[in-house]
């Protein structure tokens, strides 16, 4: 067997082998207790709150629209040599007429980034995914004079979290779509805005978010019927239990507010037990909706702009942010409801075919558009890559006459030949 085939548990101790088993075993064990011991009780008021947002799907023609699916990848591992971060990221896209895969329909675009040494791999992580969404987008925006509509892996802002820890940071990277030299992160950042809105204002564009950490279903309970009504799930948890295949609920017909408010709502109800007044529910959603804008101006906007500049940039954020909408389609028995992202102010057509398409072209594996899980395969960046990538660069430098002792000398380290998975 080759060596990158043998399962990972495999390549340790015997001792810690059977020791990570039972472990799982005992994880298994908690886990199921705690699912039994859930009082069907407890899911009334979920039931209520989620089935007055469902809806019947009304089904559109898309087989013969033409849909540019969007992706992109970064390493999972970081490579440090001679003094420096690597990290690769790529995108790609790839046409299809309903289902139907084009001929010369698909293209693809490669990235190295490179960071300093006194970088933090979080901080490097998040330039390098946003290097990545930046090329995803810009392939967007090129797709949409060959498709009549365009599908992106992930939420239009998506990208916002954690962008406070790296956006003073420099960023030196040349975007090879416009040859234009961003700087420092927050240039990024403002570019992807800037593309983010023209996305949403073509009604052509939408995401399907595969990963949801959001908890506003459970915040919205507890600020309905109580902390004490929570049940510590995330919203396609919630939605997993108390929805069937084919349903379809929309967060627009549940929140009166953007979602992250009710979802900073439920971090901070987690501290609450028993009985709470109306007056200090109310005041914790008023906390919560100055927090969400607390965060965005952390996130998005430049620590040194003016008081006016700030208000205007905080306004327009939230202003767009609150342009998108969610809609959560369960599409198999086995797999959590499959959220797809839209702008609010869209076409009804838009979303009944983002809907039609997720319950129609579903990978019964993930409960995900197969289309997507065929374009996340064709660009997922293999693990060892970056390592890869780093020793061809050494290779050529020996190849160009560098002496290996001095190529030695160059690259050594504290701990030389580090790689940071």
């Amino acid at each position: 067997m080759e060596p990158e085939k043998i399962p990972a548990v495999l390549r340790i101790p015997r001792p810690l082998q059977e020791r990570f088993y039972e472990l799982a075993r005992e994880e298994v064990s908690r886990l199921l207790k705690a699912i039994r011991s859930v009082d069907p009780r407890f899911l009334e008021p979920f039931e209520e709150v989620v089935g007055g947002a469902k809806r019947e799907p009304r089904r559109v023609e898309w087989r013969d629209s033409v849909f540019a699916i969007v992706d992109g990848s970064d390493t999972p591992s970081i490579v440090e040599r001679i003094g420096l971060k690597y990290g690769l990221s790529a995108a790609g896209l790839k046409l299809f007429r309903g289902l139907e895969a084009l001929p010369e329909g698909e293209s693809f675009v490669g990235e190295a980034l490179r960071g300093q040494v006194h970088e933090s791999k979080e901080e490097f992580l998040k330039k390098l995914d946003l290097v990545t969404v930046y090329l995803e987008r810009r392939m967007a925006l090129g797709a949409l004079e060959r498709a009549d509509y365009v599908v992106l892996d992930g939420s239009f802002f998506g990208f916002r979290a954690g962008c406070s820890r790296v956006k003073e940071r420099k960023l030196d990277w040349v975007d090879p779509f416009t040859h234009r030299r961003f700087g420092f992160v927050q240039e990024l950042i403002d570019e992807l805005v800037e593309m983010t809105e023209e996305l949403l204002g073509t009604g052509r564009v939408f995401g399907v978010v595969k990963r949801v950490a959001t908890s506003a279903i459970d915040g919205y309970v507890g600020y309905r019927y109580g902390p004490d009504r929570m049940l510590g799930l995330s919203d396609r948890s919630v939605l997993m239990l108390v929805t069937s295949p084919g349903d379809v609920v929309e967060y627009s017909s549940v929140f009166d507010r953007p979602h992250e408010v009710y979802s900073l709502l439920r971090s901070m109800l987690e501290e609450r037990s028993g009985a709470v007044s109306k007056e200090v529910l109310e005041r914790d959603l008023a906390t919560a909706e100055r927090r969400f804008r607390v965060q965005l101006d952390s996130d998005l906007i430049p620590y040194e702009a003016r008081e006016k500049e700030r208000v205007e940039r905080l306004e327009r954020l939230v202003r767009l942010i609150g342009s998108t909408e969610r809609a959560f389609v369960r599409t198999v028995e086995s797999q959590p409801p499959v959220c797809v992202e839209l702008p609010r102010a869209a076409p009804r057509d838009l979303k009944d075919l983002a809907v039609t398409y997720a319950l129609e072209t579903f990978n019964p594996a993930t409960g995900l558009p197969i289309a997507l899980d065929v374009v996340d395969d064709l660009v997922s960046l293999p693990r060892g890559l970056g390592s890869e990538f780093v020793e061809e660069v050494e290779a050529e430098l020996l190849r160009r006459g560098i002496d290996v002792g001095s190529l030695r000398a160059f690259f050594s380290r504290v701990n030389p030949q580090k790689e940071i998975e």
